[in-house]
């Protein structure tokens, strides 16, 4: 997982650091190349891109990647020589409409603005062009048993008075999503998780009891199960 400030990277052990969540990474990649089969050659920004594992994997099915990220880990497995340097908590160093897609995993909880995130990415990528988002679940069944005994959210354990887990800052729930990125001038079409969960009659009468009183596309199976949310996301073609 990449940290929004790798002097404040506490090492989890749920998985290693500048990884991301178990399947996250194969998930991610069978919506790219759903959503995007003319990849090769598609110009196509990994942000945050850690230490570069899945941009090293968007290479090799021919797409022109751009990794970008606040701070030069090593060692990298991509292409070092076209690694940009960014914070992503102010305006990225990009044109408008500059990348045919973005991809940006486990990303916007370690940022400042999410918002203004939001609106960076929808601005650097082409009108009709994909957005591809992971978080973690916060909305999940796990998480919210997490705020009940714990008193925070899974994987934003406090450190200290000013440091969570990982260098997280901000639980990034889904009617956050919905209205941040409407406003930011793109539509969610699809919502699904890294991995799914096993399923058992306790679970699945959790499920309908725990959800009933939120919006109706918060009952599903998604996002009550799966550790991480991935979300693909279109910028307006009228933009």
């Amino acid at each position: 997982m990449p940290y929004a400030n790798p002097q404040l990277k506490h090492l989890s052990n749920e998985w290693p650091a500048h990884s991301a969540a178990p399947n996250t990474h194969q998930r991610v990649l069978d919506l790219v190349t759903r959503y995007l089969p003319g990849l090769a050659g598609t110009r196509i920004a990994d942000l945050p891109c850690g230490a570069g594992a899945f941009s090293q994997r968007l290479g090799a099915l021919g797409a022109d990647v751009l990794p970008v990220d606040i701070a030069a880990v090593e060692p990298f497995l991509a292409d070092a020589a076209k690694r940009v340097l960014a914070d992503a908590n102010h305006a990225l160093p990009f044109g408008d409409a500059y990348f045919g897609a973005l991809v940006t995993i486990e990303g916007i909880e370690h940022l400042e603005n999410p918002s203004l995130f939001l609106r960076e990415c929808a601005r650097v990528v082409k009108p009709g062009s994909f957005i591809f988002l992971t978080t973690p679940n916060v909305d999940s069944y796990r998480s919210r048993r997490s705020v009940l005994f714990n008193g925070y959210h899974r994987y934003f354990r406090p450190f200290s008075d000013n440091d969570k887990d990982s260098g997280h800052l901000h639980p990034i729930d889904m009617v956050f999503m919905r209205g941040a990125t409407q406003k930011a001038g793109l539509e969610i079409v699809e919502v699904t998780v890294n991995r799914g969960e096993k399923k058992n009659w306790m679970y699945e009468m959790l499920r309908r009891r725990l959800t009933r009183k939120l919006p109706l596309y918060m009952r599903g199976e998604v996002p009550f199960y799966g550790e991480v949310i991935i979300y693909v996301l279109r910028k307006a073609s009228s933009l």
